[in-house]
């Protein structure tokens, strides 16, 4: 079938065009609201500004194809293959892509709100400057968590996305706007997130090992028991975070503010704070054995059975700190 008579057919009201093949057709522009392309052959076609509206694509290759500026607001795409696909300007409001395969797909500026993306497979996928806002990432109990290993998510907007568990290894969120998300247990060791907004995000129990950090939001964030080991957290804004059994040992983090922050029982050992701003800062039972206080305000911090023993303190201001035996400094 070529496609001047798949068109006819659809125009003449037929939907149901299960397992077709149309690999390799060109359909631009083309109106396919509602169809049925359930395990259809798509691969290569030149799609360019389709409307697939309510349409099924579940199963459907639609590797390498040309796919900007479509439509597929509500469509079901569960289990289709995009790998290497060019979505640029795509819609995808409310769309169900659950167990998709998304690998090196280039979704640059798309609508994703509110889409299904459970079990899909991101990894290396291409998301500048797209919105996922509502987006579901969300591990159900026998699921395995979202696979965005090495994404490309540069001034992405995931604010309030449910990326509990994800593996977001080696991505790059430079720039994402990620406030109020539920990154909880999510896996971004060496992930570049400078400059990315991060206020009020949930990170417990994050791994964040050597991810950069620079220039950062991460105000009220919860960080309990986060692993940031040898993380760049330099100028970042922690003010009023919560890092309570933190691992920040070895970690990079000049300039940063951790005004009101929880440092409970966290470890900082070996970590550059030059010049960081920790006033009323909470640190009881901190361990900050050789850790770099160069210079920094700690000012009214509490710093109670906190382990100071080798910190460098040089030109450090700590009027009015509780100091590690209950004595006030003054």
């Amino acid at each position: 079938m070529d496609a001047e008579e798949f068109l006819a057919r659809y125009a003449k009201g037929e939907t149901d065009f299960q397992s077709v093949n149309l690999a390799g057709m060109s359909l631009v522009g083309a109106d396919l609201i509602g169809i049925d392309l359930r395990g259809a052959s798509l691969q290569g076609v030149h799609l360019q500004f389709c409307h697939f509206g309510r349409a099924n694509l579940s199963g459907a290759l639609l590797n390498g194809a040309r796919l900007e500026g479509c439509n597929f607001t509500q469509a079901v795409l569960n289990e289709s293959y995009f790998r290497d696909a060019q979505c640029h300007g795509c819609v995808f409001d409310r769309a169900s892509l659950q167990s998709a395969d998304l690998a090196l797909a280039v979704f640059r500026d798309c609508n994703l709100l509110g889409s299904d993306l459970r079990q899909a497979n991101l990894s290396h996928i291409l998301l500048t400057g797209s919105c996922l806002r509502g987006a579901n990432f969300r591990k159900e109990n026998y699921q395995e968590a979202a696979n965005l290993v090495g994404a490309d998510l540069r001034q992405v907007d995931l604010q309030g996305t449910n990326l509990a568990g994800a593996n977001l290894a080696r991505a790059n969120l430079q720039g994402a706007n990620l406030k109020e998300a539920n990154l909880n247990g999510v896996s971004l060791p060496q992930a570049n997130l400078e400059s990315a907004n991060l206020q009020g995000a949930i990170l417990t129990r994050a791994l964040l090992y050597e991810a950069n950090l620079t220039g950062s939001n991460l105000r009220q964030s919860r960080l309990t028991q986060a692993d940031l080991r040898g993380a760049i957290l330099n100028h970042a804004d922690l003010s009023q975070a919560i890092l309570s059994e933190a691992r920040l040992d070895e970690a990079q983090a000049q300039g940063v503010t951790l005004r009101d922050a929880v440092l409970n029982r966290a470890d900082l050992r070996r970590a550059d704070l030059t010049g960081a701003d920790l006033q009323a800062a909470r640190l009881i039972d901190a361990y900050l054995a050789r850790t770099i206080l160069k210079g920094a305000n700690l000012r009214q911090a509490n710093l109670m059975r906190a382990d100071l023993s080798s910190a460098v303190l040089l030109e450090a201001c700590l009027e009015e700190a509780l100091m590690p035996d209950g004595s006030v400094f003054i």
